[in-house]
């Protein structure tokens, strides 16, 4: 299981265009004001947080969604975290 936090690079795994877990409403009921998300983009974690369920859901840098007009997180089972590349990391 992704443990996400704030400032977390994640990259897209599933871009299908049904909204999961939200079982009583309809697609017509969302908007995408800036686009959906894409698979195999990396995006940056803006917030985190804890769905009924347990599961984690994300607002993200860029594309987000509207739930009759409100802001609703992406699930978080769309996202896996970028691994951070250690030789990059190292200091010189």
């Amino acid at each position: 299981m992704n443990t996400f936090k704030p400032n977390d690079k994640v990259v897209c795994i599933d871009a299908t265009p049904i909204p999961i877990g939200a079982p009583n409403n309809t697609y017509q009921d969302f908007e995408f004001p800036n686009g959906y998300i894409e698979e195999g983009t990396v995006y940056c974690v803006r917030s985190v947080i804890m769905g009924r369920c347990g599961g984690e859901s994300l607002h993200i840098v860029g594309p987000y969604v509207l739930l009759n007009n409100n802001p609703v997180p992406w699930n978080g089972q769309r996202f896996q975290k970028v691994e951070r590349n250690k030789e990059k990391m190292k200091c010189t």
